[in-house]
């Protein structure tokens, strides 16, 4: 069942982005009163599209949608998009927020946007060749030298970027195919987001073997993960963090491989499942021997997103809201630790390197608790969202995958040492002399990092909050799965 939409939330947050980008690329104004007028038009759009999140929790188990003269139901909006809308957007509000002004350029506002504005399009449309469009253009500012590489630098990895195009062409090449494999004399139902697909089966492995690739790639799952570390040591952290933070590839799994590749989705899937764990056991280990503290949060935040993977390609509604409720539980708590840190590189003239103990917590009390709150609360601290969403990912897994029952405590501990060393190494021990002079916490990064953590409490105090949207989410998921017939 498919219904308009009460107002158009989601084209009037794009336009809004779209005029906010223009404007910010070519004018000449000052940063900070470009970063002012951002921050309007951000938290308009996060006004924007709490509305759309409201209207689709009231709808019950209704389809909602956006007609556009042209492309049909160009905008869908649903349980599995009403949260990571709004999330998305509040998450690069924040970042916009705190960012230390000597790391905000022009060009840096202007690639925030566009990512921002792309993930908004992925995650909203119901037209395949505009998500593989907005999967494409989400990239575009960490491949050129205008937004995040500084001038006659590049700080985004050859191979990274590679890596990134290579995702790329590979989701705009799956969905040609997919598009061109359904049978179906209608473009409108060809390039229609979250069909069950029926035509030439080789054509249509073909196009989920391709995408699932995209999604290995930009995931950065086993053997994959490579560029992420190198990214984030040498890398602009926060646009970063908002693009591994994005998950469109796991929106792309629950999205477009399960609802249009039912049989083939339920086939080969678990595969990926298991790749999941093995990502996630994996760059836990390899992260022992890291002391870098932000190829540590490469490698922290590989680990628990991959759980993700493994959660959405169970058969068990739990282990699929799991995932989902995980999901917002990574988004937060890494981004929660990102800016902590990239705060306190801003504040230091000496390298963060984890070589030694910095003593950090003496100038920076503030930044310490916040940094110490994300980071349990991403490893599954009781009383907050994480320990919900970890509840549910083992119970619900443990069907499908009863060695996650091993690998999931055993990785989440390895991945709470991890947090700890963190934190001991930056805020504890004896404190260098630039800890007796370091700023805590400024007025405005207070403000964002504490909406962050109470969003993270808050979810584990009254948790049916935050599950009701994917839970429904998740039986519709295995309704797409289980359904027999075209």
């Amino acid at each position: 069942m498919s219904e308009p939409l009460f107002f158009p939330w989601v084209s009037t947050s794009l336009f809004l982005l779209s005029v906010s980008t223009v404007v910010t690329t070519f004018q000449m104004t000052g940063i900070e009163k470009a970063r002012r007028q951002i921050t309007s038009v951000m938290a308009t759009v996060f006004l924007l599209l709490i509305g759309a999140g409201i209207e689709v929790e009231r709808s019950g188990a209704a389809r909602l949608h956006e007609p556009l003269p042209g492309w049909g139901q160009w905008a869908v909006l649903d349980s599995l998009n009403g949260l990571p809308l709004p999330l998305y957007a509040g998450l690069a509000l924040g970042m916009i927020i705190l960012a230390p002004r000597r790391k905000v350029t022009a060009g840096w506002l202007a690639g925030i946007q566009i990512l921002t504005l792309s993930s908004i399009v992925a995650y909203a449309t119901n037209n395949l060749a505009l998500f593989a469009i907005a999967w494409g253009a989400s990239l575009i500012p960490f491949l050129g030298s205008r937004f995040f590489n500084r001038p006659g630098v590049v700080t985004i990895p050859r191979g990274a970027q590679l890596t990134l195009t290579a995702s790329a062409l590979l989701v705009i090449l799956g969905a040609i195919l997919l598009a061109l494999g359904t049978e179906s004399s209608q473009w409108s139902t060809r390039l229609s987001l979250g069909l069950p697909r029926h035509g030439q089966s080789v054509i249509l492995s073909l196009a989920f073997l391709l995408l699932m690739l995209g999604v290995i790639l930009r995931k950065g799952l086993f053997p994959a993960h490579g560029w992420v570390a190198p990214s984030f040591a040498q890398g602009p952290l926060i646009p970063l963090s908002l693009l591994f933070n994005g998950h469109l590839g796991a929106f792309l799994i629950a999205r477009v491989a399960i609802p249009a590749f039912p049989e083939i989705a339920s086939a080969a899937l678990p595969a990926l499942g298991d790749l999941g764990l093995l990502t996630a056991g994996y760059t836990a280990i390899l992260a022992i021997s890291e002391r870098s503290p932000r190829r540590l949060l490469a490698l922290l935040t590989i680990s628990q997103s991959s759980f993700l993977v493994a959660g959405l390609e169970s058969t068990n509604a739990d282990a699929i809201a799991g995932a989902l409720v995980h999901w917002q539980v990574v988004v937060v708590a890494t981004s929660i630790l990102t800016a902590v840190h990239t705060s306190l590189e801003a504040r230091l003239t000496r390298p963060i390197d984890g070589q030694e103990f910095l003593g950090l917590g003496k100038g920076a009390p503030r930044l310490a608790v916040f940094f110490a709150l994300g980071g349990l609360a991403l490893v599954g601290l009781p009383l907050t969202l994480g320990y919900a969403a970890e509840d549910l990912l083992l119970h619900g897994t443990l069907e499908t995958h009863p060695h996650l029952g091993i690998i999931l405590p055993i990785v989440t501990a390895l991945n709470a040492f991890h947090v700890m060393r963190l934190f001991t190494t930056t805020f504890l021990g004896q404190p260098v002399r630039a800890a007796l002079t370091i700023t805590d916490a400024l007025p405005r990064e207070r403000w964002v990092l504490t909406a962050a953590i109470l969003f993270l409490i808050i979810g584990g105090l009254y948790p049916a909050v935050f599950v009701h949207l994917p839970a429904r989410a998740a039986e519709n998921l295995i309704h797409s799965v289980t359904r027999i017939g075209p």
